[in-house]
């Protein structure tokens, strides 16, 4: 596929962390990479963010999907940022190339859950097991430039997405699986506020032809904000319109089938393996549900669509504010 040029306004310098951090209420910063291989039936999603409390402490989580509902997932905090990326406790992003390549680490321990455990309740301390992994990310096509349309959402100020190709190994224990499969990565800054949107859906794709697509769609006091490009085999984005609202309407809906009306384009979406979590106030981000504490539910849920035929993977978080 055709690597394209980053967008104007975004320089190579902005992959990496921001130095100054304004006087701005909510003010963030996020990186989160998610990968699926199909072939495995392993993903990973994984997510290093400034901490609510302390904006020079990167908050990590890593949650590695494994066949038949089980989860490996992690929550810590720490300070090993460079100057080429973010980096906390056991893990670390690290830009190769900007706008072209980057490197996903992590070695520490993980607690193995299910998704019922995960729907039911957060995670509790428990006993631990290695899980690390050493990826590659090598982008495709066109950089999605969000810009000051994130304002609005409250979403994050500097906003931008790509397609990636994924490949590397996964520690699992003393098992090493290698893993070969597609995904998308995602960098934004600014005030960030969870508790604005009684719903949304993110949702993303890359399929064999190079076509994919990406949509972030919010419902705010009944008004929908959506913004939605699908990429063509030649890697340029096209800004098209999403004609339906496939946001949940009760946590029970989250594993069942949906259609998304992209423009001209019919995608249906096969929910393969879900991840139940929440938001807690503004900005953080809990390892499973608990309404005392998450008052929006989430879900981050690989999955499978179908385009025309063609049959591709990605991801769908979609959330609902309960509390």
């Amino acid at each position: 596929m055709t690597r394209l040029a980053a967008p104007e306004g975004l320089s190579p310098e902005s992959e990496f962390p921001i130095q100054n951090y304004p006087d701005i209420p909510l003010w963030t910063e996020n990186y989160c990479f998610v990968a699926y291989d199909p072939a495995t039936e392993i993903g990973l999603w994984t997510h290093l963010g400034r901490a609510p409390f302390d904006p020079t402490l990167w908050r990590e989580l890593s949650f590695v999907y494994l066949p038949g509902g089980e989860r490996l997932v992690n929550k810590g905090y720490g300070r090993t940022e460079t100057p080429r990326g973010p980096g906390a406790a056991t893990m670390a992003f690290q830009c190769v190339e900007p706008f072209r390549s980057w490197r996903v680490t992590r070695d520490g321990g993980s607690i193995r859950t299910t998704v019922d455990r995960l729907y039911h309740g957060m995670v509790d301390d428990q006993r631990h097991e290695r899980v690390g992994f050493d990826l590659t990310l090598n982008c495709l096509g066109a950089v999605w430039d969000w810009g000051e349309v994130e304002d609005a959402h409250k979403w994050g100020k500097l906003h931008y997405e790509q397609l990636v190709n994924v490949r590397g190994t996964l520690t699992i224990g003393t098992e090493k699986v290698p893993f070969d499969g597609q995904g998308l990565r995602d960098h934004t800054s600014g005030a960030r506020d969870f508790t604005i949107f009684s719903s949304h859906i993110w949702s993303w794709a890359n399929f064999p032809s190079g076509r994919g697509f990406i949509l972030l769609h919010l419902v705010i006091d009944g008004n929908h904000l959506t913004r939605a490009v699908i990429q063509q085999d030649d890697g340029v984005l096209t800004a098209v319109d999403l004609h339906n609202s496939p946001v949940l309407t009760g946590r029970s809906q989250h594993a069942e089938p949906y259609l998304l009306e992209l423009g001209d384009h019919r995608i249906t979406v096969e929910i393969l393996h879900p991840f139940p979590n929440g938001f807690d106030g503004p900005n953080d981000i809990c390892i499973g549900y608990d309404p005392a504490v998450t008052a929006t539910a989430n879900f981050e849920s690989l999955s499978r669509f179908e385009w025309d035929g063609e049959i591709g993977y990605g991801h769908t978080e979609r959330s609902i504010r309960l509390g």
